[in-house]
């Protein structure tokens, strides 16, 4: 058992076999990556102090000049500004309105005529059947032959009663 040896041999082995190491490695990771992280943080912290400071003078800047406008406006004239600023917000909005219920009418029209171009395309050159049967009916056609291989159509243009 365990109390069987001698009380320091066994500490001895027991530190012996105590690695610590990689513990110390580790240790010494830690605090370059806090060394690292805390850099980075004073770097930040820098920069967002200056562009404090440039906000800050730049604010001033533009403070100023709303200052300066306030006293140099007039309201009576900003009034009128804004009487006409409304009346061409109100003429642009008639015009887009306009040029909506115009562009809603040609794409009806479109769709439309999309039909009308499909049903022409499954009519084909020829017509529709009953269009194709009318002008069989009224073509005045006149086959000639020669011989008992070779003929021709002869087509009349005029009209036979």
């Amino acid at each position: 058992m365990l109390l069987d040896e001698d009380p320091a041999t066994l500490i001895h082995h027991t530190i012996g076999n105590f690695n610590i190491h990689p513990d110390k490695t580790a240790i010494g990771r830690i605090n370059d990556a806090l060394f690292t992280v805390q850099q980075a943080r004073d770097m930040r912290i820098r920069e967002a102090e200056s562009a404090l400071r440039k906000l800050s003078r730049n604010l001033a800047t533009i403070s100023g000049q709303h200052n300066e406008n306030i006293a140099a406006n007039n309201s009576a004239d900003h009034a009128s500004h804004i009487v006409e600023l409304d009346t061409r917000k109100f003429r642009i909005a008639k015009a887009a309105s306009d040029l909506e219920i115009e562009s809603e009418r040609l794409e009806q029209e479109l769709e439309g005529l999309k039909g009308r171009l499909h049903e022409l395309d499954i009519q084909g050159v020829e017509g529709s059947e009953n269009a194709k049967a009318r002008r069989e009916q009224d073509d005045p056609t006149v086959q000639v032959s020669f011989g008992s291989s070779s003929s021709f159509d002869l087509l009349t243009w005029f009209k036979l009663d």
